[in-house]
């Protein structure tokens, strides 16, 4: 749409063009015409929608939108808009004629604020068939809804209705099928319904479908999926026909699905098999951090020891992301409930006697999955390194900060500490410390970003990472 031009509409109009933009795809395909909405500007009219249909050529192949008509060339246009009533008008272009077909759009008794134009060529020369008849009719009768205030429908449980290329149903009051496509025969020889006629209900054919009753109820649209034990899914979304306020009908688009379901099934089957595979090496993982801990309580070397530790306490970290990759297999996670998780962990690692405070600032947001195994353990370990450096001799009090900021598509770290600091010779440190060479080759190697270490300015230990998390050229 315009929005400059639609702005100047009142919020209930508004409001209803959008209902009726949300539908008006079928309802180009039932009338075999191009379609278009117009509002008033000035002397004349402007396009502020259009669409095309999926069931002939189109009569505009260039874009309408935009395109403003003067008060010569839209006067069945302005015409329509002054008397309230569908107006029409035939015209010559490039060899063809055209009829122009234009229906008022208002709301609740109001002056009509805009149109909805049907442009169709005129063939003359050949007569149409029934299908097309029988979908031209049904827009005819949806027109009339239009006029009368029932459509577009006041709610509605779907979405958007979907074009018609699939298959038609019409049902009487009754129920009773008064006219069904080709492809709906199809779809519903899918369902075991192979003797479908004129004049039998979809129950008399064993088809059990509640959509046109709650349709009905409901007085809008009813999406309904029917699943046949052969395997076949057949998809009904049934619209309620009304005409002065009384129900008159159905139409029902009637889409064979199967296809679509087993692909669905298939990748939810394959989604399981992932987060299976996730919890069963986050269990191994456990197993194995067990195993470590019952070794270090048959070891006597202190040194020993604290590397049994350390390596557990790595396994652990990465046991927990994979346990948050055991509950979500998309290609993004959300990385801020990891991040928490890691630092809880690191609290239970602190000494008793000792009181650790960690505060985590800002949002990660959802990164790649790819990445987070490594980011996590980055930060594990320079938030085991505050806690294992940052007390110094005579502190018994700690507070260490992770601040997170989105910039782009990078993710910027902050992990810093009010402890005793990093030493003078920081490089020496670095090349001798396991923790922080491990940082060192997963920020700057298997994330590809950049990892600065310093004094902070009041004192302490101060962590600063870049990291790109969103992948380019996908």
């Amino acid at each position: 749409m315009v929005p400059e031009v639609t702005a100047r509409l009142s919020a209930r109009q508004q409001r209803a063009l959008r209902e009726l933009l949300r539908f008006w795809g079928f309802l180009a395909d039932l009338a075999f015409s191009d379609l278009y909405v117009a509002v008033p500007v000035g002397e004349g009219v402007e396009v502020v929608a259009q669409i095309r249909p999926a069931t002939t050529q189109t009569v505009h192949p260039g874009d309408l939108v935009g395109t403003q008509l003067s008060r010569a060339s839209a006067r069945h246009l302005l015409e329509a808009l002054e008397t309230g009533v569908v107006t029409s008008a035939d015209r010559s272009q490039a060899g063809r004629t055209i009829r122009s077909s234009a229906v008022p759009l208002s709301v609740e008794g109001e002056a009509p604020y805009a149109l909805l134009v049907r442009e169709q060529l005129l063939d003359h020369y050949r007569s149409p068939s029934e299908l097309e008849a029988t979908y031209k009719a049904l827009y005819e009768r949806f027109s009339r809804m239009v006029l009368q205030g029932s459509f577009p429908y006041a709610q509605s449980e779907v979405e958007e209705a979907p074009r018609v290329g699939d298959g038609v149903l019409v049902l009487d009051r009754a129920g009773r099928i008064t006219f069904l496509s080709p492809n709906a025969t199809s779809a519903l020889h899918r369902l075991g319904a192979t003797e479908v006629q004129r004049g039998v209900t979809l129950e008399d054919v064993g088809v059990s479908v509640v959509a046109p009753a709650r349709a009905a109820m409901l007085g809008a649209p009813v999406l309904e999926e029917v699943e046949h034990a052969a395997g076949a899914t057949v998809t009904f979304y049934c619209l309620p026909l009304y005409d002065a306020g009384d129900l008159t009908g159905h139409v029902v688009l009637v889409r064979d699905v199967t296809d679509v379901r087993q692909r669905d099934r298939l990748i939810a089957s394959k989604d399981a098999t992932i987060r299976e595979v996730h919890h069963r090496v986050k269990n191994n993982l456990q197993t194995i951090s067990s195993l470590l801990r019952l070794q270090s309580r048959r070891l006597h070397d202190p040194e020993a020891i604290a590397a049994l530790a350390e390596a557990e306490r790595r396994i652990r970290s990465i046991a927990l992301v994979h346990e948050f990759l055991s509950r979500d297999v998309a290609e993004q996670v959300e990385a801020d409930e990891v991040l928490a998780a890691i630092g809880r962990l690191v609290q239970e690692s602190n000494l008793p006697g000792r009181r650790l405070e960690v505060v985590v600032e800002g949002t990660a947001g959802r990164v790649e999955a790819t990445c987070v195994t490594p980011l996590a353990i980055a930060l594990a370990e320079l938030m085991q390194n505050s806690l294992e450096h940052g007390y110094g001799a005579s502190r018994d009090h700690l507070r260490v900060e992770v601040a997170l900021e989105r910039r782009g598509g990078e993710l910027w770290v902050v992990v810093a500490d009010d402890g005793v600091g990093y030493p003078a010779d920081l490089d020496e440190r670095v090349a001798h410390s396991l923790g922080l060479a491990i940082v060192r080759d997963l920020v700057v190697s298997q994330l590809g970003g950049t990892l600065q270490l310093t004094r902070a300015p009041g004192g302490g230990a101060l962590a600063r990472l870049r990291i790109p998390v969103e992948r380019t050229g996908r």
